[in-house]
């Protein structure tokens, strides 16, 4: 990790060190996973992603000091505000409608999970594990029909924001088109390789293996450091993107 900033080892220190007192013996493990793992982190726009995996729900007190921390992490560390932290119960991380809480976007509540498989053949992979077990201990087998009904639902999220959600916070976000054309990128290399990628590499491999009409947006989004650049990828070309993802994994 001699590349991530000094900052960003200061803050994961800090949270291994915090959580285990909060939590107690509801924590089984913290896990690292993400760009700061695959090494394609880019401290201008990467965030900080995480696991957390307990043996049941947070209790109110432990959801409300855990929330206290979050809320003045930032005053002394500001990687604190890009953290992306999922809590997840052991028993339940591949099941559907499972309980969760989520700390992202400097807000901290509980939320569903989508028992997401995606997020643990990318730990399994290439994670990092902060405190306790290797997830192969407590992981269940991810089949290729689980790994193809995740992206599925994958596709169906970028959808619902980009064309179907009236109300989407999200649509003209800059950096969310960006990320929406690199994750779609991530997708179909999932769906052709049967395994897990960086954003960055994936998007590279659609290059190659995409049909040419697709490389302008892909490199748009690949070039999206700042939101000036990342403007520039019309949302109709997009939609016409998740279309043909669709497409491919029903061909």
């Amino acid at each position: 990790m001699a590349h991530i900033p000094n900052q960003v080892v200061s803050l994961l220190q800090e949270l291994t060190a915090h959580l285990p007192v909060v939590l107690g013996k509801n924590l089984v493990g913290i896990y690292i996973y993400g760009s700061l793992t695959q090494d394609s982190f880019n401290s201008k726009r990467s965030d900080v992603d995480c696991i957390v995996v307990t043996n049941r729900e947070l209790s109110d007190s432990q959801f409300r000091r855990l929330g206290a921390w979050f809320a003045h992490a930032p005053e002394s560390n500001p990687w604190a505000a890009r953290l992306q932290i999922l809590f997840l119960i052991k028993d339940e991380i591949l099941k559907m409608d499972s309980k969760g809480c989520l700390f992202q976007f400097g807000r901290f509540e509980r939320s569903g999970s989508d028992g997401n498989p995606i997020i643990w053949m990318n730990v399994l992979e290439s994670g990092l594990v902060l405190y306790g077990p290797r997830p192969e201990s407590f992981v269940p087998a991810i089949t290729p029909e689980i790994l193809f009904q995740a992206l599925e639902r994958e596709i169906g999220y970028l959808r619902e924001e980009i064309s179907e959600k009236s109300e989407s916070e999200w649509r003209n976000v800059a950096s969310y088109r960006a990320y929406a054309v690199l994750t779609l990128c991530r997708i179909l290399y999932s769906f052709s390789k049967g395994t897990i990628a960086s954003k960055p590499r994936a998007a590279k491999w659609a290059i190659k293996n995409l049909p040419e009409e697709w490389n302008q947006i892909i490199l748009q989004a690949l070039d999206a450091n700042d939101e000036l650049l990342a403007t520039d990828i019309a949302l109709l070309r997009i939609e016409q993107f998740i279309d043909f993802a669709d497409a491919q994994l029903h061909a």
